[in-house]
């Protein structure tokens, strides 16, 4: 359960850090260029603890700089650091690669590799670090170059291709499920805590607002992006806890969401956003 009151936002414990559970915490991180990220928008990464076997799950890695970030606020909450057993990447975009490498070179896994689990088909445009082209809003059709974050002393980890349709998964022993949610890049991945129905959709879904749940104006394919964030807001889960801009931590179940409409809905569409749904008023 969160332990947060119900309707109120998540509250930091130390600077940066934010206790979304018992087992779950937001670590914030840098956005592009070493931009602070409270300067533009919340960039998060999750990190989650293990009990038994015990061990830490980190998801995504911020923007360039972020890796002592991570670093810091594991040895915060009286954690090793050297007990990070695996990060699970939701894509590619160098602002949830680019503190991998930093924070890898600060560890010292021993004898196991650190697993880097990564859509298949984000893999390769992650590892060869070639530039890609995004796009940027579905009427202006702006493309924007955009390259990965370098990539990790090989030596310390082993990268593990998440592959959709697979009948295995890789996360089982930590308790979470991988989706894959194309449409952001080729290979973009949700992940769920199944036990307390936590989503991180990296940017499968974004808050809009404060209760206004969607996808932003960037993508590599609108169409399959609109279709995995639609895929998204259907499932069963309890909490949202999405990279960018902000976290609530009110629940939302799925007989509790209500269709985005309105004057906001439609300012959000005219910036290239697509809200889906929202928080009811109370929840």
């Amino acid at each position: 359960m969160n332990n947060f009151p119900e309707g109120k936002p998540p509250k930091e414990i130390s600077e940066g850090i934010i206790k979304l559970s018992n087992d779950i915490y937001a670590i914030r991180t840098k956005w592009l260029a070493h931009v602070p990220a409270r300067l533009i928008s919340g960039t998060y990464v999750f990190l989650m603890v293990r009990r038994n076997p015990f061990g830490l799950l980190l998801f995504d890695t911020g923007g360039p700089g972020s890796g002592p970030v991570i670093y810091n606020a594991i040895k915060k909450l009286g954690f090793s650091p050297n007990d990070l057993q695996g990060v699970a990447i939701s894509h590619w975009h160098k602002d949830h690669t680019g503190g991998l490498a930093s924070l890898i070179k600060r560890i010292d896994p021993g004898p196991r590799p650190i697993k880097i689990y990564v859509g298949e088909r984000d893999l390769p445009l992650m590892l060869n670090r070639m530039p890609h082209r995004l796009i940027c809003h579905p009427v202006l059709h702006i493309p924007i170059p955009h390259r990965p974050g370098r990539i990790p002393p090989l030596e310390k980890v082993r990268f593990v291709p998440l592959v959709p349709d697979s009948q295995e998964n890789p996360l089982a022993e930590w308790g979470i499920e991988f989706i894959p949610t194309p449409g952001h890049t080729p290979g973009h991945t949700s992940f769920m805590h199944t036990s307390s129905g936590t989503l991180l959709p990296g940017c499968g879904l974004a808050m809009l607002g404060k209760d206004t749940v969607g996808i932003v104006m960037m993508y590599w394919d609108r169409k399959i992006k609109v279709k995995s964030a639609l895929k998204l807001a259907k499932l069963d889960f309890r909490y949202l806890y999405p990279v960018h801009f902000m976290l609530s931590d009110r629940e939302i179940p799925l007989e509790k969401r209500m269709p985005a409409k309105g004057p906001w809905s439609w300012l959000l569409r005219l910036l290239g956003c697509y809200p889906i749904f929202r928080y009811p008023k109370g929840a």
